[in-house]
């Protein structure tokens, strides 16, 4: 067939970044010209066809000719091993965030997770950190760096939406944060979210957006509910509450190691691609910048306390990949140029963060040794003494010359002073 003028070519052409439905029940995800074939013979490649609910993997790509058969995917019985291990991916990081805002709700009152909003200044820096700076230097380096731009707004894409609820995990495991602090900011964030993500997508791929509700609905379902559940517990069976909660730590923590087990299984294939790419460099370059960005916040406004610095790093390195998922699937069609950077961010967002956390969870769980006073040593603390009494007796001065005598300290013996 030959084309004629200024139309020559193959109008497949147009069809890239769209599905073709063939049938009811066989859709390709047309993503670039073939090739394989000279200029004036173009065809189609599909890097993903479903048929009956089956699909090929990204690097199984099924060529398309004009008047050719449709292809079709080889599918087993039932479900298959990828579609399992996602699903287990999806539940454990639910059972997980879950499980850990319910513990949460069950420790704290409404008064002391609504407290930390009292600090507007702080609240209000890290609106602005994690809905406009990091996004905009995330894009900034995924640019310089010399990752193919084909690549870029993918990868920009899954780090968009701030405040994941995986960062409550990461402040509980590094022990060393303000739990009701990074609650009531993942909050905050992701109502934030409902306008910055939509303006940001639509920078990043003309067109791209996500409707209010898929925000709303994971604040409510992941965050809200459970919190609210816990809260009610707390209140009404406080005493369930105190037993129930270090078994729901235990129960998240087992989660969070069958979500990354799965995670990583399901997606290899999507990783090892990303090898040679710059991608996984870049993503692990934009989680450090988030990550030390995270710090200022705590650090300008309330640099007395380690305990802030941890949970707003912790709150800022967590990227709401989730967010750029859902754009890329629903009206980017799952496009694997989109898919796969993405993907490759959100594993590396999640792993690297919780590393991180709970290694600053196991220094803070190893506290150093008190020094031991010898027996007859000078300089503790009398008690038993009036409160305008001097507390101490220097052991710089020899002992006759304190009045009264000084009273040494043996192991196990709580010095006094008698009435008299």
């Amino acid at each position: 067939m030959a084309s004629i003028g200024e139309d020559a070519g193959f109008v497949e052409n147009g069809w890239i970044g769209r599905t073709a439905s063939i049938g009811n029940s066989v859709r390709l995800a047309i993503t670039e010209p073939c090739p394989h074939l000279h200029p004036g013979k173009v065809g189609c490649v599909a890097s993903r066809v479903t048929r009956d609910g089956g699909c090929l993997l990204t690097d199984q790509r099924a060529m398309v000719m004009p008047g050719a058969a449709a292809p079709t995917a080889e599918r087993r019985n039932g479900v298959t091993a990828q579609q399992l291990l996602t699903a287990l991916f999806n539940a454990g990081i639910a059972v997980s965030i879950g499980a850990t805002v319910l513990s949460l709700g069950m420790t704290y009152t409404v008064g002391q997770l609504v407290a930390p909003l009292h600090r507007v200044m702080l609240v209000i820096a890290m609106v602005v950190l994690n809905a406009g700076v990091i996004p905009a230097l995330a894009w900034g380096i995924a640019e310089i760096t010399p990752m193919n731009s084909k690549y870029v707004p993918g990868l920009v894409l899954a780090t968009l939406g701030a405040g994941s609820a995986a960062s409550l995990k990461a402040a509980q495991l590094a022990k060393r944060a303000d739990l009701p602090l990074a609650v009531s900011v993942v909050v905050v964030l992701q109502l934030v979210n409902i306008v910055a993500v939509p303006l940001w997508a639509g920078q990043v791929v003309t067109g791209a957006s996500i409707s209010a509700w898929s925000i709303v609905k994971s604040l409510l379902l992941v965050v809200l509910l459970p919190l609210v559940a816990g809260l009610v517990i707390r209140a009404r069976y406080a005493d369930h509450a105190k037993n129930w909660q270090p078994e729901l730590v235990k129960a998240a923590n087992l989660a969070l190691v069958v979500a990354l087990a799965t995670g990583i299984s399901a997606n290899w294939s999507t990783i090892v691609s990303m090898f040679g790419s710059w991608v996984i460099v870049t993503a692990i370059i934009i989680v450090i910048v988030a990550a030390v960005l995270g710090l200022l916040p705590g650090l300008l406004l309330d640099g007395k306390s380690a305990e802030i610095r941890t949970t707003t790093g912790m709150v800022s390195v967590f990227r709401f990949a989730s967010l750029g998922l859902i754009i890329i699937g629903a009206q980017l069609h799952g496009n694997p140029v989109y898919l796969g950077p993405a993907i490759t961010f959100a594993l590396v967002d999640f792993i690297v963060p919780l590393a991180l956390a709970v290694e600053i969870g196991h220094r803070a769980g190893t506290p150093e040794p008190a020094p031991e006073l010898a027996p007859g040593a000078l300089g503790a603390p009398l008690i038993g003494l009036e409160e305008d009494a001097c507390a101490l007796i220097p052991s710089a001065l020899p002992t006759e010359l304190l009045d009264p005598p000084a009273i040494p300290v043996w192991p196990g013996v709580r010095p006094g002073v008698s009435d008299g």
